[in-house]
């Protein structure tokens, strides 16, 4: 998605609009903008008297404050083992507030906390199949026949 237009952009759009000389369709394609822009622009500019593009909202407020994710930390300290829906559970019991696996990851993330198990239980199991080297030249032992050796 392309960034926002630039004030200054705006600014002179609605300049060349104000003249006069130009048509809006003229005016939009002289900028390089779209002609709904143009008319957005200018209908923002007559019923509020607003030239500047209106400033970001914020978004949602978070749902785990600072005191929460202090108290997830200390849960993480505890037993750094769990799932995140274990996390998510005992958050609500302490706390709750109720908090789904990828909130409480996203705060695991805020904190710097890995989101990973125990990494003792990452090497379960046998590394064989794992760091077997793979076979080239079919079976060991033969040699490839040569383009010398090939009959014709």
């Amino acid at each position: 998605m392309p960034g926002a237009y630039s004030a200054d952009l705006r600014e002179r759009v609605l300049l060349a609009c104000e003249h006069g000389k130009l048509s809006r369709a003229r005016i939009a394609k002289v900028f390089r903008v779209a002609e709904s822009t143009v008319y957005r622009w200018l209908q923002t500019w007559r019923t509020e008297a607003r030239r500047e593009a209106r400033p970001h909202a914020g978004g949602p407020a978070p749902r785990l404050d600072a005191a929460t994710l202090g108290k997830l930390e200390t849960i993480v300290a505890e037993a750094n083992d769990l799932s995140l829906a274990e996390y998510a559970a005992r958050l609500s019991e302490r706390t709750g507030v109720a908090a789904s696996g990828p909130t409480v990851c996203r705060a695991l993330r805020k904190l710097r906390l890995p989101r990973k198990k125990d990494p003792a239980r990452a090497r379960a199991g046998s590394r064989g199949h794992r760091c077997r080297p793979r076979r080239l030249a079919g079976r060991p032992g033969r040699a490839r026949p040569a383009a010398t050796d090939l009959p014709g």
